[in-house]
């Protein structure tokens, strides 16, 4: 190729950002960013709401990307190793309050991401005691063998009443569907009198 083809393109170029200052509107059709609206942005980033209610007519990204030029938009967190393996350690137990305060340059919503993206899972959290023994007692077995509701509805054939929670509504017990419940864990029940 010859420079003559690379002189043509480039005035191309300088003709082309001349008609879009003339005209004020870019290749796509889109207004260009006043004196006015830069200076809003300039002052009010990151505070991306309030600057979207000063200039409504103007895109949040796009309002974040006329930011980002100013190095006034919020700056991406890069994971090191050293972070990648701490939240390895932490992220199964620890608190919400703890991890926040390990990584306080990322956000809850952040931490949860990069854990997804690696793999690591937050420990499950035991069923919520109903004061119902027969019910905390199956509830419990189907955590140890890391059973939800939905899959001891479907073994036991209780049409939902586990997963949906039956007994909360009504606060009747459904003394037939936790017997089926105990015979698809493989218990039996028993009576057990009051003296």
């Amino acid at each position: 190729m010859s420079l003559a083809y690379f002189a043509q393109n480039a005035a191309s170029a300088v003709r082309a950002r001349k008609r879009i200052r003339k005209e004020g509107f870019n290749m796509r059709g889109d207004k260009l960013w006043s004196e006015d609206e830069i200076a809003i942005v300039h002052r009010l980033a990151p505070d991306y709401d309030a600057i979207c209610k000063l200039i409504p007519h103007r895109t949040r990204k796009a309002i974040r990307v006329q930011a980002s030029v100013f190095g006034k938009a919020n700056k991406r967190h890069c994971w090191t190793g050293a972070e990648v393996a701490l939240l390895r350690k932490l992220y199964p137990k620890a608190s919400r309050e703890k991890l926040c305060e390990s990584f306080p340059d990322v956000s809850w919503h952040g931490i949860c991401s990069v854990a997804r993206y690696h793999g690591f899972h937050r420990d499950r959290k035991p069923y919520v005691v109903t004061g119902v023994v027969p019910l905390d007692q199956i509830r419990m077995k189907c955590f140890e063998i890391r059973w939800t509701m939905a899959d001891l509805d479907q073994a036991a054939g209780t049409k939902g009443y586990f997963s949906r929670a039956g007994w909360l509504g009504k606060h009747v017990i459904n003394y037939k569907a936790i017997g089926r419940a105990i015979v698809a864990l493989d218990g039996e029940v028993k009576a057990a009198w009051n003296d």
